[in-house]
């Protein structure tokens, strides 16, 4: 988990042909730097994302990773108005410079917050934030964040519906508790979903960030995947997680079933 304690300097590129802006962010032994093309992203308009990792003593671009829950780095964006855009994408990495790359479009603008999740090889794994406004119409009308009244939620794909649950071990729901966090998922009818596939080299996968947008928890399943080719699994998919304050947090469960994504969010309150 991360707080978000860096603070993203914004400077002018040596380009003179594109119109881009950097931030950068200093953690530990590393700059992670990111730009944005064009500069102030606009809603409905794909946005490119070039994302670099320096050492800091020597200032060249890192360009061997270890992997992590099967992918070289981890780019989580959210609305930190009210958390209500959400996505975990995975950036393409340049073997020969570098630069990590991808394309994303923002619905509405608004006020945006990205956490990168990245280990250089042989090096400590690197978790960073930077925040960043998306102009253009539509604007994102944001709403209070309350929690979620029921458990149970409906998750609509291309193809299928599905009934997402989430349990909890309610007497252990504190801070600075291991909390289990079981999701369940089932189909429109109510019947049990036993064939998920991996998603991630896992059972599934779960980000978790507070209502202020400041606390930031990667978590992934108690059970590991051994053989990714012939896992199936469910209906349940179990979590632990630790909650460093009391707050209300948002969950996202990510799962895949057949060849689809299915994300189901949950709202609720940890209490003191």
């Amino acid at each position: 988990m991360e707080d978000e304690h860096h603070h993203p300097h914004h400077s002018s590129p040596h380009s003179s042909h594109a119109e881009t802006t950097t931030s950068t962010a200093i953690m530990s032994n590393y700059n992670v730097n990111v730009q944005f093309d064009p500069a102030t992203p606009q809603a409905g308009k794909p946005t490119s994302l070039r994302l670099v990792v320096t050492e800091q003593k020597v200032g060249e671009p890192i360009k061997q990773f270890d992997i992590l829950h099967d992918k070289l780095m981890h780019l989580i964006i959210v609305n930190s108005e009210d958390l209500s855009h959400f996505a975990h994408i995975h950036p393409e990495l340049n073997k020969e410079t570098g630069i990590f790359h991808i394309a994303h479009t923002f619905a509405k603008a608004g006020k945006y917050k990205m956490w990168i999740d990245t280990k250089p090889k042989g090096g400590i794994q690197i978790l960073t934030a930077f925040a960043f406004n998306v102009e253009g119409q539509p604007v994102h009308t944001p709403t209070n964040i309350t929690s979620d009244k029921t458990f149970v939620k409906e998750v609509v794909t291309d193809v299928q519906r599905y009934q997402v649950t989430l349990d909890f071990q309610r007497e252990n729901l504190g801070v600075a508790r291991n909390v289990t966090m079981t999701f369940e998922i089932r189909d429109a009818n109510g019947k049990p979903i036993s064939n998920l596939e991996p998603l991630m080299a896992a059972g599934g996968h779960c980000v978790i960030i507070d209502a202020a947008g400041q606390k930031f928890l990667h978590v992934h399943p108690a059970d590991e995947v051994n053989d990714v080719a012939s896992w199936r699994g469910g209906p349940s998919v179990s979590f632990m997680a630790n909650f460093p304050k009391p707050s209300l947090y948002r969950a996202w469960g990510q799962f895949q079933h057949e060849g689809r994504l299915l994300t189901a969010d949950f709202t609720f309150e940890v209490p003191g």
